[in-house]
């Protein structure tokens, strides 16, 4: 009895010492968690599963590609010199490089950054360019709306070269022509500078001549407007001489 007594109170001391240790937080991390081991996965478990290979005999070499942006900066770099050109002459270095890029590029129709109101700025700072452009956009539906705008710009010796040499290149509309005819005879009354008019009218029979001999425009539409127009300014040589070609036109015809 007293053996069993003293194994019961072993027990009881043992117990208590064990709920002591469970409240204090001793025993509860390494008794109450089961340990979770982590197993490495097999390989190779089903036929469409794939190894890892680490082969460590290998050698690699990177290959650059060095054109990947270089599309992207040759259109800013045309946009940029485009820009620029309407509002200054290029270089010729510059001018041809913006030419070789409308001539090269199949899309330059809808790439091009002009509109009808800023051709006559391209126009002013660079004709020669004004000219290939008006070539690209005359595949457009959009050309009559530059054109108008030609007509619409102040007289200039820029302008009158690129629609003489526009007019050489393509077969525009005869009322553009006889539009732009009747412009110019309209500016030169309306400067009221004696040598500047004189200067225009010079500019403006040495276009209408070279209209006339290349036969680019019909004569017989606008007859009594540059007749008059010669007649006003008959102390001009240049006027005079543009005279003397309607005359000796309509002698020909007459005989």
């Amino acid at each position: 009895k007293q053996w069993y007594q003293r194994r019961v109170r072993g027990e009881e001391s043992h117990y208590k010492e064990v709920l002591s240790q469970l409240f204090d937080g001793e025993l509860t991390e390494s008794v109450f968690v089961p340990p979770f081991s982590r197993l490495p996965p097999p390989l190779a478990v089903a036929e469409e599963e794939l190894i890892w290979m680490w082969p460590n005999d290998l050698e690699y070499s990177f290959h650059w590609d060095a054109s990947i942006s270089q599309a992207e900066g040759q259109q800013d770099d045309f946009k940029k010199l485009f820009s620029l050109a309407q509002k200054q002459a290029l270089m010729p270095p510059q001018l041809e490089k913006v030419k070789r890029e409308l001539q090269s590029r199949e899309d330059a129709l809808q790439r091009l950054p002009i509109s009808p109101s800023s051709l006559p700025r391209l126009v002013e700072n660079n004709p020669a360019l004004a000219v290939e452009v008006l070539l690209i956009l005359a595949q457009g539906q959009q050309f009559g709306e530059y054109l108008t705008s030609l007509i619409n710009m102040e007289l200039s010796l820029p302008a009158l070269e690129v629609v003489n040499k526009i007019t050489a290149s393509l077969e525009l509309p005869p009322q553009f022509i006889q539009y732009y005819i009747r412009n110019c005879i309209s500016s030169c009354s309306d400067i009221p500078d004696k040598n500047t008019q004189h200067r225009f009218v010079r500019l403006v029979c040495v276009f209408l001549t070279s209209l006339i001999r290349n036969r680019l425009v019909n004569v017989q539409d606008i007859l009594i407007e540059i007749q008059a127009f010669c007649i006003e300014h008959s102390r001009i040589r240049e006027a005079t001489g543009l005279f003397r070609l309607l005359k000796s036109l309509d002698n020909k015809e007459a005989s």
